[in-house]
């Protein structure tokens, strides 16, 4: 109540003086009630200064449910983050082995090129007129049939003349 009185008695104090405004209807209602302005804010005339507070000695009581809803809390994101990671997991997986599937399709193809080449190489290299033409430019000539000498007889075996060993 002291404050609604001190309220009172400031704004009589800091009240300038205004004009009445006269209506034409109700002369006599705004003739017998006083003007009162109205503050900006409510009870902008209190003033409440801050304590200081000190909460180093407060310690937070234990709860025992809380380890444990912890613990439930930690399974369940963890259990969730598996759960993710496996419904991912084959799409990355697709992924990966599609990116291979490319990587040995290019790698197949380059390696069909090189045979080719290799074929064509061969074939220039084994041509008969071309061996002929590499024989007569470094002197190797053809032997007689009387100069060649088969190591084993016709019709016999290198293992023939071996004892069975029993």
């Amino acid at each position: 109540m002291s404050a609604l009185a001190q309220d009172q008695q400031t704004e009589h104090q800091f009240r300038t003086p205004q004009p009445q405004r006269v209506s034409t209807i109700s002369r006599s209602r705004t003739a017998a009630a006083p003007l009162r302005k109205l503050p900006a804010f409510p009870g902008e005339a209190l003033y409440f200064e801050p304590k200081p507070i000190d909460n180093s000695m407060v310690v937070r009581a234990q709860d025992p449910g809380q380890q444990k809803s912890s613990w439930r809390a930690a399974g369940a994101v963890i259990s969730g983050a598996l759960i993710f990671i496996g419904l991912l997991l084959p799409g990355a997986y697709r992924m990966v082995a599609g990116m291979q599937v490319h990587e040995l399709r290019g790698e197949q193809d380059q390696l069909r090129r090189e045979i080719a080449e290799l074929r064509a190489l061969e074939a220039r290299h084994t041509n008969l007129k071309k061996l002929e033409e590499v024989a007569k430019n470094q002197d190797l000539i053809d032997p007689a049939p009387n100069m060649v000498q088969h190591l084993t007889p016709k019709g016999s075996y290198a293992m023939n003349g071996f004892p069975s060993g029993k």
